[in-house]
C-alpha cells in the first residue's frame, strides 16, 4: 500500500502541476479530487483485485525485519497528524465559546454567525457544520466599505464550502505525513481557495484596486487553525495582488477532464492492479506420505 499511495502521489503530483502550470489558481476541483482520493486510498484496497502482474520472486529468508515495522511507524505518525487536527478543533471550540456574536449573513443555504474574538488580528472563516467568521476586536474601527469587503470575502469562503476542501487536505495529509507531495498539494489547494474567492468577490463588482487595498491592510502573520481561512496572509499576498491586475489565462475544460479521468484511472489502478499469487506447491500424493511413514529409518541394518 505504501509504495502505491507514493507512486500514485507522484503522479498527481505531476497531474495538478500540469493543470496550473499556467495559471497555479486554475480550478481547485482538480486539486481537491486527488486529495480526496489520497484521503481515501487505504480504502480502494477492499476493492477486487486483478491479478495481472506476474508472482513475485520467492524469498527464502522471508520479509524484511524492519519492513514488518512500516505499518506501525505509520500508525504513530496518524496519531501524531490527528492530534494536531484534534488540537485545531479544540482551538475554534475555545475561539467560540470567547467571542461575541455580531450578526448573522446568509452563505447560499447557510446561515454564517458574525462573531467578534479577541485573540486574532485578521478575520478568518472556519465551521463546516456551523460555519463562522471571527473578526477581530478592531472591527469596529474600520469604515463601513471595509466590513463589507472582509465580509464579502469570507462568506464567499464559505458559499464555496472552503472550509471543507481545507479539512479534506487537512486529513489527506495526517494519512500521508511523510509524503512532502501531499503536503504540497493542501497548500496548492489553500492557495487556490483564495485565488478563487478572490476572483468571485471582484467579479461581484467590487473594484480590483480597493480589494487589493483591503488585503495589504489586513495582511497579518498570526497563526490560525488548520481548519480555517484567514482572510490575508502575508504568504502569497503578493501573487494573489499581481493576479487581480493580470489575465488570467484560461485552461482547456476538455484537457481538465482529461487529468480528472487520469487521476482516478491511476488511483484505481494501483489500488486494484497486484502481483498474482505465487503457484501453491503441489501436493504430496496419498501414497507417497503411506511410504515414507512405512520406510524403514534404518535401512541396511
Amino acid at each position: 500500500m505504501f509504495l502505491s499511495s507514493i507512486a500514485f502521489s507522484v503522479i498527481a503530483t505531476a497531474t495538478v502541476w500540469f493543470a496550473g502550470r499556467r495559471d497555479e489558481a486554475r480550478d481547485p476541483r482538480l486539486t481537491l479530487l486527488v486529495l480526496v482520493l489520497l484521503a481515501a486510498f487505504p480504502l480502494l484496497f477492499f476493492l477486487p483485485t486483478l491479478d495481472v502482474l506476474p508472482p513475485a520472486p520467492s524469498n527464502p529468508g522471508g520479509e524484511a525485519r524492519w519492513l514488518r515495522w512500516l505499518p506501525w511507524i505509520w500508525g504513530a505518525g496518524v496519531a501524531i497528524a490527528s492530534l494536531r487536527l484534534a488540537v485545531a478543533l479544540t482551538v475554534l471550540h475555545r475561539w467560540r465559546k470567547q467571542s461575541r456574536r455580531i450578526e448573522a449573513r446568509e452563505a447560499g443555504d447557510a446561515l454564517v454567525d458574525i462573531r467578534e474574538l479577541d485573540a486574532i488580528t485578521s478575520p478568518v472563516a472556519a465551521g463546516i457544520l456551523k460555519p463562522v467568521v471571527f473578526v477581530p476586536a478592531s472591527w469596529h474601527d474600520w469604515s463601513a466599505e471595509t466590513r463589507e469587503t472582509v465580509l464579502a470575502h469570507e462568506i464567499t469562503h464559505h458559499r464555496r464550502k472552503d472550509p471543507l476542501l481545507r479539512a479534506t487536505g487537512a486529513i489527506a495529509c495526517a494519512l500521508h505525513w511523510f509524503n512532502p507531495l501531499v503536503w504540497w498539494m493542501a497548500r496548492r489547494l489553500g492557495d487556490q481557495c483564495e485565488y478563487a474567492c478572490d476572483e468571485q468577490v471582484v467579479a461581484g463588482g467590487l473594484g480590483a484596486e480597493r480589494y487589493a487595498n483591503v488585503l495589504c491592510d489586513l495582511a497579518a502573520s498570526t497563526p490560525s487553525p488548520a481548519t480555517a481561512l484567514a482572510m490575508a496572509h502575508e504568504s502569497g499576498l503578493e501573487a494573489r495582488v499581481k493576479r487581480m491586475f493580470s489575465g488570467t489565462p484560461r485552461g482547456s475544460a476538455a484537457a481538465l477532464i482529461a487529468l480528472v479521468a487520469l487521476a482516478v484511472i491511476t488511483a484505481l489502478g494501483l489500488a486494484m492492479i497486484r502481483r498474482a499469487d505465487p503457484p501453491a506447491k503441489p501436493a504430496i500424493p496419498m501414497e507417497e506420505i503411506q511410504l515414507r511413514l512405512n520406510a524403514d529409518p534404518f535401512p541396511g541394518n
